[in-house]
C-alpha cells in the first residue's frame, strides 16, 4: 500500500508540472532560488553548470549562425539521479532548442532531498546579443 501511494504521488507531482503554466513554473523555481536551501543548491551548482552553459551556447548560436538572437527562458525539473523532465523553453527559436536539448548533459549536482519527488525546478533567463564582429 506505501509503495503504490509513493508511486501515485510521484506520478501526481510530475502531472502537476507538467499542466502548470510556464510562468508560474519560473515563478516558483525563482522563489525556490531565493530560499537558503535555493541558495546553497545555486552555491553548488553554478561552478559546475556554467561552463557547460557557456560552452553549450557557444555551440548552439555557432550551429545556427543565421537565426535571431532572441532571449529566452528555461525552465525544467531536476529528478533526484540528476536528470531533466518537463524541461520547456520560450519562446521556441532553433537556439532555444538547441539549447533545451543539450542541457540534458548538464553536469547538475544532486538536488536537496526535499526534491527528489516531483523534481527541483531550475530556470535560466538566456539573454542573447550580437557580437560585434
Amino acid at each position: 500500500m506505501a509503495r503504490t501511494l509513493a508511486i501515485f504521488l510521484l506520478v501526481a507531482s510530475l502531472n502537476a508540472a507538467a499542466t502548470e503554466p510556464f510562468d508560474a513554473r519560473v515563478q516558483r523555481a525563482e522563489a525556490i532560488e531565493n530560499t537558503p536551501a535555493g541558495q546553497a543548491y545555486q552555491d553548488e551548482m553554478w561552478p559546475l553548470v556554467q561552463p557547460f552553459i557557456s560552452g553549450l551556447m557557444d555551440k548552439c548560436v555557432n550551429d545556427y549562425p543565421k537565426a535571431d538572437l532572441l532571449s529566452f527562458v528555461w525552465v525544467g525539473n531536476l529528478t533526484a539521479n540528476g536528470g531533466l523532465v518537463d524541461v520547456v523553453v520560450q519562446p521556441e527559436t532553433d537556439i532555444s532548442r538547441c539549447f533545451m536539448h543539450g542541457m540534458e548533459r548538464a553536469p547538475f549536482p544532486m538536488p536537496p532531498k526535499d526534491y527528489w519527488v516531483g523534481g527541483l525546478p531550475l530556470t535560466f533567463h538566456m539573454r542573447l546579443h550580437p557580437m560585434p564582429p
